[in-house]
């Protein structure tokens, strides 16, 4: 299981997504539109920081300073705002706003909401992030490359492989008529999103 489909699922369980929607006023569903929609954004915007030398500096510290090992609902119940405010504005920069209020516009959360979910999510993906690059390195030569790789950063076919998990999390339907204020997962909302951190 690659590292975004391992966040993706301990971030969308139930307990965690029972926590979120108490903390911000949204359903379940709505807290699971936004962190599936938000977590390949900030993963590619963490990755663009850290291409170069002092932005994985930057990085390298920040996670040093997020090692909580409770589990994400916990994490989530007690997580600083503030901390994940300041964390969200270095992650994003310029594209703070753009970005929540693409967010805002998919998950049908409005801004208020979709700022306190990402800045309660923030600190924890930063401690998710410290947990995993302190475990063994994957070996250098791989058989088959999984369909989601972050090693390398983020590309076309990380993308691929995310809406092709999202499709089958779905029941691998064909053409379906969403419910208005629902996120798509065809990878159209996705994409859009992306293009905003180019």
């Amino acid at each position: 299981m690659s590292l975004l489909e391992t966040l993706l699922k301990s971030m969308t369980s139930s307990s965690s997504l029972d926590t979120m929607s108490r903390r911000t006023g949204g359903s379940n569903d709505q807290m699971a539109a936004l962190i599936s929609l938000a977590l390949p954004i900030l993963l590619k915007a963490l990755t663009e920081n850290a291409s170069t030398k002092d932005g994985a500096a930057s990085l390298n510290e920040a996670l040093s300073q997020h090692r909580e090992t409770g589990s994400v609902a916990e994490q989530f119940e007690t997580a600083d705002m503030d901390d994940g405010a300041k964390i969200l504005q270095h992650i994003l920069g310029g594209n703070s706003s753009s970005v929540m209020n693409g967010l805002s516009r998919q998950s049908g959360l409005n801004n208020d909401q979709v700022g306190s979910a990402l800045s309660a999510l923030a600190p924890v993906l930063l401690s998710s992030l410290s947990a995993a690059s302190n475990q063994a390195p994957q070996p250098r030569m791989q058989p088959q490359r999984p369909a989601i790789d972050l090693s390398d950063g983020i590309d076309a076919s990380d993308i691929l492989g995310f809406m092709q998990m999202m499709s089958a999390n779905q029941g691998g339907a064909g053409v379906q008529r969403r419910p208005q204020n629902q996120a798509s997962f065809d990878g159209s909302d996705l994409l859009g999103l992306l293009s905003m951190l180019k």
